[in-house]
């Protein structure tokens, strides 16, 4: 896949010293089949090349939330991070880690890996509940859900954006709890106690 094109590499920082771990991304070829246009090639690729270590982090923290949606439900749509409609969208506020529609309703993405600041979640819970409640939610989405799935790092860290949030549409859990349980399962803690997604099974592909 590499020496065809269709993958490219760079590395990054291990936790062991002096290890060095491979991340794949898209290559020239790869890039194409997907039906990418070619001359926007050379700034995904600087892009990803040039990003930091947090970043990256916090990339693939990301990449894992929205895979176990795509792999547990029938996912419909993702809007990511960087989609020209959160610059459109002004009056949001935020600019989400995604937006996504699938066998189970809509919810925006956020994760969270306790580096951020109070007032900054703050102000981003109060942009979310500002957006829905202002009417521009349902224009952007028409007849979608309005839900906010937060996923970070430990219970504690749970409790302290939970008093943050005020708000039922804001729901929490750790990673290590949504990556091992179920997409279904009832573990997402809002404030009027704990929450299921209402998830569809993901239609098993039929053998020819």
């Amino acid at each position: 896949m590499l020496g065809e094109q269709y993958l490219n590499r760079r590395y990054r920082a291990d936790t062991f010293a002096h290890f060095q771990t491979p991340v794949y991304y898209l290559g020239k070829r790869g890039w194409h089949t997907v039906g990418k246009p070619t001359n926007a090639y050379n700034g995904y690729r600087l892009q990803i090349e040039q990003r930091s270590e947090r970043a990256f982090e916090h990339t693939l923290s990301v990449h894992d939330v929205i895979l176990k949606f795509v792999l547990e439900s029938e996912v419909k749509r993702i809007v990511s991070s960087e989609d020209k409609l959160w610059q459109e969208t002004i009056d949001l506020g935020n600019i989400p880690d995604a937006w996504i529609q699938f066998s189970g309703g809509e919810a925006f993405l956020e994760v969270d890996r306790g580096t951020e600041h109070p007032p900054i979640l703050d102000r981003k819970f109060d942009n979310y509940i500002a957006f829905k409640e202002s009417g521009r939610y349902r224009q952007l989405f028409p007849d979608c859900d309005f839900k906010v799935l937060v996923v970070t790092t430990t219970e504690e860290r749970i409790a302290s954006l939970e008093q943050r949030a005020r708000s039922g549409d804001i729901w929490f859990s750790t990673m290590d709890e949504f990556l091992k349980e179920n997409l279904s399962h009832q573990h997402w803690l809002a404030l009027h106690g704990f929450h299921a997604l209402p998830v569809a099974a993901k239609k098993e592909v039929q053998d020819l």
